[in-house]
């Protein structure tokens, strides 16, 4: 697809939905099936008389962030009320942070490394700010907006601390801003801040224009695919209306993942109706102390673990497919500390064993779906000695694991093949077509007798790379003999 030159930036909103409580109050920042309006107190509804107070977990959460993506950090962080009137702002203001009018984000800025699985490589973007800021409550509808007769306002989630992120309008595709999103809420998984799974957990606001036009946001995307998505559907359509003799006006749109277009919203607001000014209630909060208490914190960098498993000699690629499940890390760093081969461990779980429990269903995000470290070392040990090959283990222990990660290891071992020969000419005699198919040019076939040996001796260890080395020598000799004849 053909646009004309193009700037994309991001805005990124994360809740931190781990953090414990919401940002100024001591309500619960997780509000998932709890009853509307039940997870609410005085401070978080606004309430005359009530003073918000902020808590210290969502702001190491954030300090922590910041140091990873190198922020320029201010001595002391500074709340402002921005301005606005939806009823689901009880306030009608929201506590955030603001550069400007003397406030103080708690990144000013920053560059921030992410890892591109398809380049296999590590690329930077520069991020404008980092602020620290309450989530509005809920306004929910019968049906759609413009059909519903009435709103209803759930405020469980008012209050709940979020992470915004600005970068610069410097990422180079719709794939790339995915590939900076995912990257980001890998961190903050990793650092403890926010479970990205969760409904609701992030909303991503794109910053799109094309040459020639103004800048068009895309609000309140919700899923990284739908982020590409939308952006690449931008591009297409500021690029033909340029081209076309029209103009791009500055507003603000929302996506529709059903019909897979961005839709008006409304004109874009400017800054000066915000009415930005510090919150005179929240004094300022020094950072000295919050960055000593946020470093630990930054020692679970994705990236810091991408470097202890490429330094064993394993590929880039298959390194990423471990960090990107935390469950799965932990059991190759483990195994790994037993004296289990790295390589074989991580091409056991990067390649072969998450791929068949997705195949499975089951989610290789739950501690409960992966198999021990010892289990695991213990098959690389056999494979290391020579007493199974991987692929013995890959194609008849690996699946028992995926289906059942508690299966005892003696029951995943099955019983060697004693005698592979007898094996391969019952398979030959047996399936004479496919024999003839193949002596006669069509090379496929042997995939076909090799399957059927596999099937023969179903429970048993056989290496399917022996089975098919020994099948295409008789065949050979097939062939020979044919021709002599």
């Amino acid at each position: 697809m053909s646009y004309l030159p193009f700037k994309i930036g991001l805005e990124i909103h994360l809740q931190l939905t781990e953090a414990g409580t919401k940002l100024f109050c001591d309500c619960r920042s997780n509000y998932r099936g709890m009853a509307p309006n039940s997870n609410v107190c005085p401070v978080c509804m606004g309430l005359p008389g009530a003073l918000p107070v902020p808590r210290r977990q969502p702001l190491r959460f954030a300090t922590a962030l910041s140091m990873l993506m190198n922020c320029e950090m201010p001595p002391a962080m500074i709340f402002t009320r921005k301005h606005y009137f939806y009823p689901d702002l009880p306030k009608n203001y929201q506590i955030t942070q603001y550069q400007g009018g003397g406030g103080a984000p708690i990144c000013l800025r920053g560059r921030a490394r992410y890892y591109d699985p398809d380049a296999d490589g590590w690329r930077e973007v520069t991020i404008r700010r980092i602020n620290v800021e309450e989530d509005p409550g809920r306004t929910e509808y019968d049906g759609t907006i413009t059909s519903s007769e009435n709103a209803y306002i759930d405020y469980n989630r008012s209050g709940v601390p979020l992470v915004e992120v600005v970068t610069e309008p410097e990422l180079r595709s719709p794939r790339d801003a995915r590939r900076f999103v995912e990257y980001l809420l890998l961190i903050m998984e990793y650092i403890g801040a926010t479970n990205p799974r969760l409904d609701g957990a992030f909303r991503v606001d794109a910053n799109v224009s094309v040459e020639g036009g103004e800048r068009v946001e895309i609000k309140n995307i919700g899923s990284t695919l739908d982020l590409e998505r939308a952006i690449r559907y931008e591009l297409f359509r500021e690029s033909k209306l340029v081209s076309q003799g029209g103009r791009v006006e500055r507003e603000t749109r929302g996506w529709d993942p059903v019909r897979k277009v961005t839709k008006p919203q409304r004109a874009k607001e400017t800054e000066e109706e915000y009415l930005y000014f510090p919150d005179p209630d929240i004094p300022p909060v020094p950072m000295k102390e919050l960055i000593e208490e946020a470093r630990p914190l930054t020692l679970r960098d994705p990236a810091k673990f991408m470097d202890v498993i490429t330094a064993h000699g394993v590929p880039r690629r298959q390194a990423w497919s471990i960090v990107l499940y935390r469950p799965a890390l932990s059991v190759y760093l483990s195994a790994v500390e037993k004296g289990a081969d790295p390589l074989i461990v991580a091409r056991m779980i990067a390649v072969d064993l998450k791929g068949l429990m997705k195949k499975q269903g089951v989610d290789p995000h739950e501690d409960s779906s992966w198999p021990s470290p010892e289990t695991i070392a213990a098959l690389a040990e056999l494979i290391s000695r020579g007493e199974y090959t991987y692929d013995e283990i890959k194609y008849n222990a690996l699946p028992q694991l995926a289906a059942n990660p508690e299966t005892p290891i003696e029951r995943l071992l099955p019983p060697r093949l004693s005698d592979l020969s007898e094996v391969i000419t019952a398979v030959l005699s047996k399936e004479k077509k496919a024999v003839k198919d193949y002596l006669s040019g069509r090379e496929e076939a042997l995939d076909y007798l090799v399957g059927s040996a596999l099937k023969m001796r179903r429970g048993y260890a056989v290496d399917p790379k022996l089975v098919r080395s020994v099948i295409l020598k008789e065949l050979r000799q097939l062939q020979g003999n044919n021709k002599d004849n």
